[in-house]
């Protein structure tokens, strides 16, 4: 039974990989622009200042349209980073305009930075998290690293709303769930806010 899920989930997540990237820049850059007016028109967004996001990686939506708007809205940004210290860890660090960014040992872009730039998870107020395929209960399946399943433990007392941010098509029928998943109570889409 556990090889079925764990099969399915791998699946899934392949599907939706190369289907991500597939899509033509012209049909990337319109969904952007479309999920991050969904993002700014969205109430609970707007009375956030503290927003962590992700930089785009491996066909994921592009943040960078939100980026900038919230940045126009004298909004902070904070994005992941991982650990040096604890591999399975995320920190996450102020992304200012002049930020000077590097790729991680996953070729992620993380940004440059000090001390003071940390944030404790505790002072966000809402984390966009990426995803590669969601359902209709509010189950997120990612990458696979379980770096947002544990940094999101018990984010209902750490005074923080996890958000899910993808493409329409990232919708399926069902996601096996593993007992370290963590369900998402929102996800925004271009076309929809989802909401569970």
């Amino acid at each position: 039974m556990i090889i079925k899920i764990l099969e399915k989930r791998e699946n899934i997540r392949k599907y939706m990989r190369i289907t991500r990237k597939l899509l033509t820049s012209s049909e990337k850059y319109n969904e952007s622009i479309k999920i991050s007016n969904t993002a700014i028109n969205f109430n609970y967004l707007n009375n956030c200042n503290k927003i962590a996001l992700f930089l785009p990686f491996d066909g994921e939506i592009n943040t960078y349209p939100l980026i900038f708007k919230l940045w126009k809205n004298k909004k902070n940004i904070f994005l992941p980073v991982i650990s040096s210290f604890n591999k399975k860890q995320m920190i996450f660090v102020q992304f200012y305009s002049h930020s000077r960014l590097y790729r991680n040992k996953y070729k992620i872009l993380e940004p440059f930075f000090q001390y003071t730039d940390i944030i404790s998870i505790h002072d966000l107020d809402m984390v966009i998290v990426p995803l590669v395929a969601f359902d209709k209960t509010g189950s997120r399946l990612g990458m696979g690293g379980g770096f947002y399943d544990i940094c999101l433990q018990n984010w209902q007392i750490k005074n923080l709303i996890p958000v899910g941010f993808a493409y329409n098509f990232q919708l399926v029928d069902n996601i096996p769930k593993r007992h370290w998943d963590i369900s998402l109570p929102i996800i925004l889409t271009p076309n929809k806010i989802w909401i569970f």
